[in-house]
């Protein structure tokens, strides 16, 4: 085939044996216009050298070149090897198994998400929900939104548009996406007034900042950095006994932490006691659950936030409600030894860790297993390290070798220090432990990829 005329009609390539396994992963349609795309340009080099030559299966291959690319776009299961266990890129926190297998039916059918059985009537969404977090966390009242942005905005829309909201200094945060505290304020109509300084900030400022149009104080936890050093900040038993009852503390600790012993600062449970009017949090964080914005405290706010007409932009539909319902209930039946996904996998014996590692490796030259240290993520205890295992290899070309892993059927996403890829394995499921490892094998045989650098 050598003029524009006699290409391959675009009907004939969507229907070839490799391409129709992509028409359930990018839809038909889209692989179409892929085709033809890669045929109009293949025309125009015709076109412009008409020595050229593509019969059928070479275009077939260009046009599945171009496929795979798109492929690689919708939602699918990766392995995250980064050394990060809720890597907040990677989907944060898998839901668990159970949960994910006891709301598939309600899903597939019509349910009472917003009717109420009993009364045979309308009812609330959520309401279960509520009644769990309520005897979860010991708080008043709960309220669920989509995420935990929405959770304080809301919050301060409700609460605080057009009025005052003190924050520290050292709290004015940003976190991945832009999301940024003062813009946050901003946009809620909220006025930001600052306090303190980077690193100290003591109950005094926080008092001499009070006025009669004060709606709230806003604590922050400092999920994605640490400040060391001299370092002071009122807890907040000490804001509660000090600050009016009249003026809310609401605290975004972010994370979801419940496990007291997994960190120093205040976590869900112990804020509410220490005095928090209302705390907010992540559903897909330490919570291992589905990713939502969930808030907890005091009634009487609840209330007021949950009857702003934003609500309705924010609330969530049976898929997450379900999940959260389902996580709640396994949560609440562990009789508080329940442990989520990221405090499952700290608890695991580092001797464990490395028995997996060596076994992906066994028989295989040019992997070594070495220790490594390993983080949360999430925004959760920035500067905690674990110690942990990864699987270390020193490719020829290391660009290669993660296009590869990256490109493979289940991608496996690694971690590149220095001169080395790492494949931290406390994030890998047993399941994948001997697909891991033929995919180490071909990485061997093709003695690092050198090949396919070379062919780039």
């Amino acid at each position: 085939m050598n003029n524009k005329f006699n290409l391959i009609q675009t009907n004939a390539v969507l229907e070839d044996e490799a391409i129709k396994p992509y028409h359930k992963i990018i839809s038909r349609p889209i692989a179409a216009d892929i085709i033809r795309d890669t045929l109009e340009k293949l025309r125009t080099q015709l076109k412009n050298n008409p020595e050229l030559k593509y019969d059928k299966k070479d275009i077939i291959k260009l046009c599945e070149i171009e496929i795979k690319k798109k492929a690689n776009l919708p939602i699918k299961k990766v392995i995250n090897a980064t050394g990060t266990i809720m890597h907040t890129n990677l989907g944060r926190s898998p839901i668990d198994a159970e949960v994910w297998d006891n709301v598939r039916e309600l899903n597939i059918n019509s349910n009472n998400l917003e009717y109420n059985i009993n009364n045979e009537a309308r009812g609330i969404r959520g309401d279960f929900v509520h009644s769990l977090l309520n005897k979860l966390t010991g708080a008043e009242a709960s309220l669920v939104v989509n995420n935990n942005a929405a959770a304080v905005f809301l919050i301060l829309k409700a609460l605080a548009s057009d009025k005052e909201v003190i924050v520290s200094r050292g709290e004015q945060v940003q976190i991945g996406g832009g999301f940024r505290i003062p813009d946050i304020l901003k946009e809620a109509s909220a006025k930001l007034v600052e306090i303190g300084t980077t690193n100290i900030s003591d109950i005094r400022d926080y008092e001499d900042a009070i006025t009669e149009n004060t709606a709230m104080i806003l604590k922050v936890h400092t999920s994605n950095f640490k400040i060391r050093g001299f370092v002071k900040s009122p807890s907040l038993k000490k804001l509660r006994e000090t600050i009016p009852d009249n003026i809310p503390i609401v605290y975004d600790e972010g994370a979801g932490i419940f496990d007291e012993s997994m960190s120093e600062e205040e976590h869900i449970k112990s804020a509410l006691k220490s005095g928090a009017d209302l705390v907010c949090f992540s559903g897909d964080k330490m919570f291992s659950s589905v990713q939502a914005g969930i808030i907890v405290g005091k009634k009487k706010y609840i209330e007021k936030i949950s009857k702003h007409p934003l609500m309705r932009t924010f609330r969530c539909g049976k898929t997450v409600l379900s999940i959260l319902e389902k996580s709640l209930i396994k949560r609440l039946n562990t009789e508080g030894n329940f442990k989520g996904y990221c405090e499952t996998l700290l608890s695991i014996d580092k001797e464990i860790i490395k028995q997996k590692a060596l076994k992906i490796t066994e028989n295989i030259d040019g992997f070594e297993v070495i220790e490594e240290d390993i983080e949360t993520g999430g925004g959760a205890m920035p500067d905690t390290f674990y110690p942990s295992y990864a699987i270390s290899f020193k490719p020829k070309d290391i660009k290669a070798v993660i296009k590869f892993m990256h490109n493979l059927d289940v991608p496996i996403i690694p971690k590149v220090k220095k001169d080395s890829v790492l494949i931290y394995v406390i994030t890998i499921n047993d399941e994948d432990i001997n697909y891991i490892k033929e995919v180490l094998i071909k990485i061997k045989d093709n003695y690092f990829l050198s090949e396919l650098a070379s062919n780039k």
